[in-house]
């Protein structure tokens, strides 16, 4: 099973002390290591250039950001889910690990795509939005360059136990990658949704933390769900005695290829 997450505006700056800079050399996806010399090129170039916050989306009450773009191999680098913050990644358990059977990537402007369980990566400041030096908007440049990896990574969980993707990123980040399902894989998108009074609507604004709580769930359980049905189950049971806003109650639906979860307010 395969979940895909997408980044994070907020990173936490790993401490100088123990921890080495980047190594594109280290990172999964060797694949990618040319497309990611170029990017990291072209982030320096945009870094030192004439309105490089604009460009690089960094607000103007964090203008530290820039500097260390501009030297970003000799920025400290540690396991990412240390470094992504926010909404999401704060309903993931602290310290828990990727169990055998799953894989978490997290998609990045920066690096194309980030491995949660063995990657290295720096508190960088780039987004799919990005204005990047000579090469234009960041999600657009990855574009071309993820989709052989796309069918790599459906190639090899068609022949696995688990042929699932569950993928919690947003408009953005999915259109950087695209995942669809087919050929005996199932891409599962994750869908919040508010009921209140036999209605619903879609959660936008807050969608990102119950994309993390189903990403928890699914590390926390025993077991790989190996169908869409099974993983569902899973989920719902897990999300079952976590409680939503107030006294809402949370479940889970298979509607076609999306998993949609129920907040049931009221």
């Amino acid at each position: 099973m395969l979940i895909l997450l997408p980044p994070s505006e907020t990173k936490t700056r790993p401490a100088e002390v123990g921890h080495r800079p980047l190594d594109l050399g280290e990172l999964a996806l060797p694949e990618l290591r040319e497309a990611r010399e170029t990017v990291l090129r072209a982030a320096h170039r945009t870094a030192a250039g004439a309105d490089a916050a604009r460009h690089l989306g960094v607000p103007a009450s964090s203008p530290e950001l820039v500097g260390r773009m501009l030297h970003l191999e000799q920025e400290p680098a540690t396991a990412p889910l240390a470094v992504y913050s926010g909404v999401l990644y704060d309903q993931l358990e602290p310290g828990g690990g990727i169990p055998a059977g799953r894989r978490v990537l997290v998609q990045s402007a920066l690096l194309g795509l980030v491995d949660a369980a063995r990657d290295r990566i720096p508190a960088y400041r780039l987004s799919a939005s990005s204005q990047l030096s000579r090469l234009g908007k960041a999600g657009s440049w990855w574009t071309p360059r993820l989709r052989p990896i796309a069918a790599q990574l459906r190639a090899e969980l068609a022949e696995g136990p688990s042929p699932l993707v569950v993928d919690c990123r947003s408009g953005s980040y999915r259109s950087m990658m695209a995942m669809r399902s087919g050929e005996g894989v199932r891409v599962l998108e994750v869908a919040p949704v508010q009921e209140a009074g036999g209605v619903r609507k879609v959660i936008s604004h807050d969608a990102k933390r119950y994309r993390g709580l189903v990403t928890r769930v699914l590390l926390a359980a025993e077991g790989t769900p190996t169908s869409a049905e099974e993983l569902a189950e899973v989920v719902a049971e897990g999300l079952s005695g976590i409680a939503g806003r107030g006294a809402s109650t949370l479940g889970v639906e298979l509607d076609g290829d999306r998993l949609v979860v129920v907040d049931r307010v009221g």
